[in-house]
């Protein structure tokens, strides 16, 4: 039977919305039943109504979702919109969904993955998948004790939520459950392995660097000075041939400053990245999550070809996870800070995806943060990262 997807966007109101995304769902997969669901909506549809809808029209499938700061097919980008990816035939897929995050993040994760069976007979591959509230601060925790109780052999994908860069709420949903302070923990068993690919296009421009005075996701000294003052300096020849001079910004100059030079953590080989997106008065560093004492960063740079580069390179190795067998489809998480980077450039990142893996249906959402981690890879969340989890046609 093999592996079938369908992915389409949609606009007009929550219910209109979700009854379009469900039609499409229908009219792609034909008598193939969804197993899996994954609706992301914007914070202009609220995410309970369109996963209502669709799922009062596939009421055998597992419906997820998460509310976003962008939306995206192979074709199409789009703001203050929904989409959908849903993949049926030889795969079996169930949901587990937790609150409290914030106050306990093995409390949520243990709770959420109790909901969840054994694997079935004759199907003998999982992969696990996971949505979550960012603004909690808690998704590197949540991320890592995920992996842990989910043991060896379980690839782990998934994305933060967003709310259309108001950092106010996001939420996630599963069934009709749909909520903040959450995590949604989903794992799919197939007969053939999924294919992983994540890769940034970041590459390292300071030495490395001392974090040696922090609180949460708040940097205040780095090498016993303050972080901004840091950046300034060991940022500051690379910004100046781009035409920048990082100590005359004006206050609405210093995003988009942070968004291209932003900070890579040491994971082994490579890095994981984290944002910064804003600086205080008092010249420290606010990031996207936490950075503790002690960790050592590099200041990298980004630009647009690199970021490309990179969505292309993330399809690339999940194809060569799947031994290059042909894909049926994928889902994306790519981050909202790639989105800003890019601009009207980003649905090109997108569309090299799709190509790279042979024409493929992809969907997926603009987030907050990334998921991806392998058996000892303990990487796992991510900032201005690509994320692919290629679907095998059989």
């Amino acid at each position: 039977m093999g592996l079938k997807v369908a992915t389409a966007l949609a606009r007009g109101s929550a219910g209109e919305a979700g009854e379009s995304l469900a039609a499409a769902v229908r009219d792609q997969l034909g008598d193939t039943q969804p197993a899996l669901i994954c609706v992301f909506a914007s914070t202009a549809q609220p995410l309970a109504e369109v996963m209502k809808a669709v799922a009062e029209k596939f009421p055998a499938a597992c419906v997820t979702g998460a509310s976003t700061a962008g939306e995206f097919t192979q074709t199409e980008e789009a703001k203050g919109s929904a989409c959908v990816f849903a993949v049926g035939g030889d795969v079996i897929a169930n949901g587990g969904f937790s609150s409290g995050l914030s106050h306990s993040p093995e409390a949520a994760v243990r709770d959420a993955l109790s909901q969840l069976p054994a694997t079935p007979d004759g199907f003998p591959f999982a992969t696990a998948i996971m949505l979550l509230d960012p603004l909690t601060g808690r998704g590197e925790e949540a991320t890592l004790l995920a992996a842990t109780m989910l043991g060896e052999g379980v690839p782990l994908a998934g994305g933060a939520a967003g709310d259309d860069l108001a950092m106010r709420s996001t939420v996630v949903g599963l069934g009709n459950q749909v909520a903040s302070d959450s995590i949604v923990l989903l794992k799919l068993f197939t007969k053939t392995p999924l294919g992983l690919g994540v890769c940034h296009g970041h590459r390292p421009l300071s030495p490395p660097l001392r974090v040696t005075k922090a609180e949460g996701s708040l940097v205040h000294e780095i090498d016993g000075r303050p972080a901004w003052q840091v950046w300034v300096e060991q940022a500051g020849a690379a910004a100046t041939a781009q035409g920048l001079d990082p100590a005359a910004l004006s206050e609405d100059e210093v995003g988009g400053f942070l968004l291209r030079y932003e900070a890579g953590l040491a994971a082994g080989r490579d890095f994981k990245i984290r944002a910064p997106l804003a600086r205080t008065p008092s010249g420290a560093l606010s990031f996207a999550c936490g950075i503790p004492e002690g960790a050592e960063l590099r200041i990298t740079e980004s630009v647009p070809e690199r970021q490309i580069d990179s969505a292309r390179a993330a399809a690339e190795r999940a194809l060569q996870a799947l031994a290059n067998r042909p894909v049926a489809g994928a889902l994306v998480f790519d981050c909202i800070c790639r989105n800003l980077i890019l601009g009207e450039r980003f649905q090109e990142a997108v569309q090299a995806m799709s190509t790279t893996l042979g024409g493929a249906r992809l969907a997926g959402f603009e987030t907050y943060g990334e998921i991806a981690l392998e058996a000892g890879d303990m990487s796992g969340f991510h900032n201005t990262t690509t994320v692919v989890l290629a679907f095998p046609e059989a």
